[in-house]
């Protein structure tokens, strides 16, 4: 965005804020705040995250899919608990 129309919408808010009564302002900070944070988030979880677990949870997974099975059995048989 060019540095004339922040501007120009800077004013605006302004404008709207300066015709609020002070309980609608701190409305209208909270959301700011709230905006704000979202856009600091997306940017983080943009980058790449890798999580782990212990092997120890994984060790009950092993043999549950094997190629060529059938998904929706072994989808099932991992929720049921059958072997």
């Amino acid at each position: 965005m060019n540095p004339v129309m922040t501007m120009e919408l800077r004013n605006a808010v302004i404008s709207v804020l300066d015709e609020l009564p002070s309980e609608r302002i701190v409305e209208v900070l909270n959301f700011a705040k709230f905006v704000k944070d979202r856009g600091c988030k997306e940017k983080r979880t943009s980058q790449l995250e890798i999580k782990s677990v212990p092997v120890e949870q994984l060790e009950g997974l092993a043999g549950i899919v094997s190629w060529g099975g059938d998904a929706l059995e072994d989808s099932e048989r991992l929720y049921d608990g059958k072997d």
